[in-house]
Order: structure tokens, then sequence, then C-alpha cells
């Protein structure tokens, strides 16, 4: 089937999805085609401001096209205006640019293919996965019925002789529940000890029935932006991916316009306040969390020079290394159960939402960064 607008594409994923639902329910067999959708974030606005959006766009991909060695890649333009195809013998990437600055790309390729090239992607400069901290993917819920939970953590503070044998970055702790025991699990994640190593890395939502017809849609989403569906309904899928990139979008440009400092010459005063995380797990070696945040490395890739007054007390000016936040530094103050940050004007409120979500998968579980009303910030209301 040839997709020229993104309604076309629209009845493609409709037509895959009900295939999958019915050779599963008829055979039994869990198709390796299924829809996986991914968000990511760019800022190629920024650059080359002489070409329009397209060329930048075309240029780009063919760039990073040339650059593959697993998977061949070409990509073409369509006649709708938002919606480009990147296509290769292994399948189609299908990048819808409605949203200038969070692209939804979708394929029903093998996800071996998909995850090549969405990793690809977001290591480039301008571009940056999503980060969804965990009162955000537990806001999820409102938008259909809880289905599943995973879980895992990545112990960063604290090291084990034996930690060498395993492979880099292997999960400390790692589940996944389905169904009827997901609201037990959390409601024992929240009375439990362990509940600052017990980092939610994906929800799983039901969107039901409401006829006789199986019109429904299961969608597990991950921390870091990449929607996987199952069911027979890509509206669905779709009402659910826009509500989260909706509410995503709202959280960064909080970040960037109400926190962000900057000097009123109107009045003469500063406006907008530090971001702060504060960190409820008990006895966190701070120079080893100085360390593992400001060290440059993934996932946070934060970099910067620690500056101690004392041993309860840090300063960093640090850079955000994925995209260099245009040139402008962060300031942060450290200290045993907090992190203050200062943004300039201009920075991209990611690195803030990157921060408090690794910080939730290998710091603290339970570290929380309130807003203005003292509610958790990314709480979807």
């Amino acid at each position: 089937m040839k997709v020229d607008y993104l309604s076309e594409m629209n009845a493609l994923f409709d037509e895959v999805l009900y295939s999958n639902h019915r050779k599963f329910k008829n055979q039994q067999i869990q198709a390796t085609n299924q829809l996986k959708s991914y968000v990511v974030e760019n800022h190629l606005d920024s650059i080359n401001l002489a070409q329009s959006y397209d060329e930048k766009v075309i240029e780009f991909f063919k760039e990073i096209n040339n650059g593959l060695t697993k998977y061949e890649f070409n990509i073409n333009i369509t006649k709708d205006e938002n919606l480009f195809i990147n296509e290769s013998d292994d399948g189609l990437m299908f990048i819808d640019t409605t949203n200038k600055r969070f692209w939804k790309i979708h394929s029903v390729a093998k996800a071996e293919v998909s995850d090549y090239f969405y990793k690809v992607l977001t290591k480039r400069k301008f571009f940056d996965q999503i980060w969804l901290p965990i009162p955000f993917l537990l806001g999820l819920p409102k938008y259909g019925e809880l289905y599943g939970v995973g879980m895992s953590f990545t112990e960063e503070l604290k090291d084990d002789e034996f930690d060498n044998l395993y492979p880099e970055k292997s999960h400390n702790l790692s589940m996944n529940i389905r169904r009827m025991y997901v609201h037990q699990l959390l409601e024992l994640m929240k009375g439990s000890a362990m509940k600052e190593v017990m980092g939610v890395n994906k929800i799983s939502i039901l969107d039901p029935s409401s006829e006789d017809n199986e019109n429904y849609i299961i969608d597990d989403i991950t921390y870091f932006g990449k929607i996987t569906a199952r069911g027979t309904s890509y509206g669905k899928h779709s009402y659910i991916l826009d509500e989260l990139l909706h509410n995503y979008e709202k959280s960064i440009s909080s970040i960037e316009n109400d926190y962000a400092l900057h000097f009123d010459n109107e009045f003469s005063t500063i406006e907008g306040q530090p971001i702060e995380i504060t960190l409820n797990r008990k006895e966190i070696d701070l120079h080893k969390l100085v360390s593992v945040i400001f060290s440059g490395n993934k996932p946070f890739n934060l970099w910067g020079i620690p500056q101690w007054r004392n041993e309860n007390y840090c300063k960093v000016n640090a850079v955000d290394l994925h995209n260099g936040n245009y040139g402008k530094m962060i300031d942060f103050e450290i200290f045993p159960n907090l992190i203050r940050g200062y943004l300039p004007q201009g920075t991209c409120g990611n690195s803030i939402s990157r921060l408090l979500t690794n910080i939730h998968q290998s710091i603290d579980a339970t570290a929380t960064m309130k807003g203005v009303n003292k509610s958790d910030f990314f709480t979807i209301i």
C-alpha cells in the first residue's frame, strides 16, 4: 500500500494491527511486525536558517543514511508536508513532523531495525529522546485502564565486587506485571522498604472496546519514549500518543518559560526560580552521586568540574553534552538530600527531565521535583 498522506498511514496501521490481532486470536502466533512508535526531540530549526524546514529534514536524513552501516535507508518525501518516509528493504520508518520540535516516528519493521534507527537518530547533535519520570508514567492511566507495569533499577551508588561479571548496565532489579496483579504490586511498592530502588520503567495502558467489533488498543509506554501497540485501533493508539506528547510538551515548556532565570528590563527584577529535586533515599554517598551525574557519561550526559565547599555541599557548572544547550551552562548545587539547578533563559528543558528520569532509574526511585504548587511537577492532572 503506497502512503502519501498521514491519513493513508493511519489506514495502513489499522490494517496491520487488525491482521496481527486476528493471527494471534486464531493461531496464538505473536506477530513480529508490531507497531512501534517513538517520540524524539529535535532542534533542527535552530541551524542553517537560510534553508526551509523540509530542506533541513531531507538534508539531515541523507547525512544520517550515508553513515549507516547495518541497514541501507533512503529518505523520501510524500504529498503530505508533515510526513517523510525513510525506506529500506528491511522496513519503513514513517516520520511525522507535524510537531516541529517533537517528532513521532512509527514503524512495523522488526524491532531490531526500528530500534537501530531510533538509537542512531537520538545520538545525533540537536536530537534527544523524551524522558518520562515516574509521576508522569503513573499519570498515564488517565487515558485508559492500567493493564501492566514494568520495574527496573540499575544501581549506581553502591558497588558490588562481582558487578564486573555482568554485562554493562545490567539491571539489579527487573520485573514485569500484567493485569489483575498490577494495582497490588504498586500498593506493595509504596509501603515497601525497597521503594527507593523500584523504578517504574514502563506502563501498559488498555483502551478497551466500547463496541462489538473489538476496537481496542494496549500500549506499552517506556520511560525513554518508545510505545509498542497491540490491538485493532490505530486511532486509539494515536490518541494516547498525542495526549502523552501534549502533557510532556506542557511540562518542558513550563521548565523553559516559568523556571529559567532571566532579567526583566521593565521591572528591573530577576524572573524565574531554581529547579529543586529532593532525594529521599537514605545514606547517599554525595561524592559518588556527583561523580555519577556529572561525569559526562550516559544516560545523564552532564559534564562539569565539582567545586566542593564542604563534605555536604558541592557546586557544579555543568553543560549538557547531548545538545550543548546552545553553549549555556547550568549551575547546580548539590546537598545530601537536594539537587538545585539554576537554568539560564534558552536552556532546553529536556535536560531537567532527563536528569530526574535517570535519577529515578538508577539513584532514587522516590526522588521528587515539586512545582510552585508543591505537587509533583510531572504529575498528569
